[in-house]
C-alpha cells in the first residue's frame, strides 16, 4: 500500500533507545512492523467489535455476503505519535492507506470481493546529530548526522467469495497472497560535502507467502449473531535481490464475536481474536522477539441526531491487545479507546465513516510511553 512517513526524531533515541537505533525508533514500530488490524473506520470506532459482522472490515470473509451491493471502499489512517522517555520526548507522523476493497454481489447467493490491506507497516526514519574527530590525529571535529530510513510493509491481498441464502447464517472462504518490501536506507552525512564525503547504503528486503481463510456468521434471531473466523498461515519467506535470507510461518489467526441488536436503533459488539505472532520471529534482523498475543475490544453504535435529512450514527468503544514484537525483550501491550461517526451521502449511494482513537502503548517494566491519535476516514461508494 502507498504510504508516506514524516518524522521528528531527536538524538533522544540515541542515548534512551539503545536498541531501538538499530530498528525503528518507537514502542510500535519494533521488527518488521505495526499492524494496523485489517479493520475499517466504522469497526475501529466500536473498538473492533463489530468487525466480523463488517463487509468492509478484512477480518472474515463471511461478513461478504451481507453487503448488500457492489461497493468500493477506501480508508486512510494518519497516525499523530509522541515517544517519552526519562531523556525527554519525540513526535512523528505517520500516514497509512490502510484498507482498499472492492466486493461484488453475483447472483443472488453469492459474492465476491478482491480487497489488500496493510499487514504490517514498518515506515519509519531516525536522526541523530552527533561529533566525530576526522583524520589523522588531532584530526578535525564534525558533526555528523547518522540517519536512519526505513519505508515498505507487508500487504495482505485477499480473494474471497461468500455465500448466503438467508440473514441466518453466511460463510465465506478466501485466499491471502501476502506481499511487500522493505526498503532500508543507512547514511552518514556531513555538513560540508566538498571536503568530506557523505556515505550511504541501501538494501532491499522483499517478502512473499500464502495463507487461507474462512468464516461462519450465525444470527439465530434479529436481535443476537455470532461470528467466527480462522486464517491458516503458510510460509513467509524473506529475499534480498536474488538471495533467500530466511523464512517463517505466517500467524494463525482465530476469532470469535458476539452482536446485540435487541434495542431499537442501537448495537452492541464484543469481539476476542487471538495471533500466532511469535511464528515470525525468525525473520527479524534485530532479534527482537515476537510475542503471542491477544486482541479484545468492544463498543456499541446508535442512531444519532439528524443533520441536512441524514441520520448520523455515533460509536464508541475499547480495545486491547498484544502487538507483535516486544522492546528490550518485553511484551507490548496496546490500549485503545475510540469515538466514530458514519453517515449517508447522494442519497445512500455513498457512505462516510470517521473514528478517532487514542492509542497508549507500554511495557511491564521500561519507562517508555507512547502516545497516538489515529484519525481514520472511510469512503464508501456503490455504483
Amino acid at each position: 500500500m502507498m504510504r508516506k512517513t514524516l518524522v521528528v526524531v531527536t538524538a533522544l533515541f540515541a542515548t534512551s533507545f539503545p536498541s531501538v537505533g538499530k530498528a525503528q525508533g518507537a514502542l510500535s514500530l519494533q521488527g518488521l512492523g505495526y499492524p494496523p488490524g485489517q479493520i475499517s473506520a466504522r469497526a475501529e470506532g466500536t473498538g473492533g467489535g463489530v468487525a466480523d459482522f463488517d463487509a468492509l472490515s478484512l477480518t472474515t470473509p463471511a461478513s461478504l455476503a451481507g453487503v448488500g451491493a457492489a461497493a468500493l471502499f477506501l480508508q486512510y489512517s494518519p497516525e499523530f505519535r509522541r515517544v517519552t522517555t526519562s531523556g525527554g520526548s519525540a513526535n512523528t507522523i505517520t500516514a497509512r492507506f490502510p484498507l482498499v476493497e472492492g466486493v461484488l454481489p453475483v447472483g443472488q447467493s453469492w459474492t465476491v470481493a478482491l480487497s489488500s490491506s496493510t499487514f504490517l507497516d514498518r515506515s519509519s526514519e531516525t536522526s541523530l546529530a552527533r561529533t566525530q574527530v576526522v583524520g589523522e590525529p588531532p584530526g578535525d571535529t564534525v558533526t555528523l548526522v547518522e540517519q536512519n530510513k526505513v519505508l515498505g510493509a507487508i500487504n495482505d491481498v485477499r480473494l474471497a467469495l461468500a455465500w448466503s441464502n438467508s440473514p441466518v447464517f453466511r460463510i465465506g472462504v478466501g485466499g491471502h497472497v501476502f506481499a511487500g518490501s522493505n526498503r532500508i536506507t543507512f547514511s552518514n552525512l556531513f555538513p560540508d560535502s566538498a571536503e568530506f564525503i557523505s556515505s550511504t547504503q541501501v538494501n532491499r528486503i522483499s517478502y512473499a507467502g500464502l495463507a487461507a481463510s474462512i468464516g461462519l456468521e450465525w444470527h439465530p434471531s434479529r436481535a443476537i449473531g455470532f461470528a467466527v473466523s480462522g486464517r491458516k498461515g503458510g510460509d513467509l519467506r524473506a529475499q534480498s535481490g536474488d538471495t533467500a535470507i530466511g523464512s517463517a510461518k505466517l500467524p494463525d489467526h482465530y476469532s470469535a464475536s458476539v452482536l446485540f441488536e435487541g434495542i431499537p436503533g442501537t448495537t452492541i459488539s464484543f469481539r476476542a481474536a487471538h495471533d500466532n505472532w511469535s511464528t515470525l520471529s525468525a525473520l527479524s534482523s534485530t532479534g527482537i522477539q515476537a510475542f503471542d498475543g491477544w486482541d479484545i475490544g468492544g463498543g456499541l453504535e446508535a442512531s444519532g441526531p439528524r443533520i441536512l435529512q441524514r441520520i448520523v450514527t455515533v460509536r464508541l468503544g475499547g480495545r486491547a491487545r498484544t502487538l507483535p514484537f516486544g522492546f528490550n525483550g518485553e511484551k507490548v501491550s496496546e490500549k485503545t479507546f475510540a469515538f466514530g461517526l458514519g453517515a449517508p451521502l447522494t442519497r445512500d449511494r455513498a457512505a462516510i465513516d470517521l473514528a478517532i482513537q487514542r492509542a497508549s502503548r507500554t511495557t511491564a517494566s521500561s519507562n517508555v510511553q507512547e502516545r497516538g491519535f489515529i484519525l481514520s476516514i472511510g469512503l464508501r461508494v456503490s455504483p
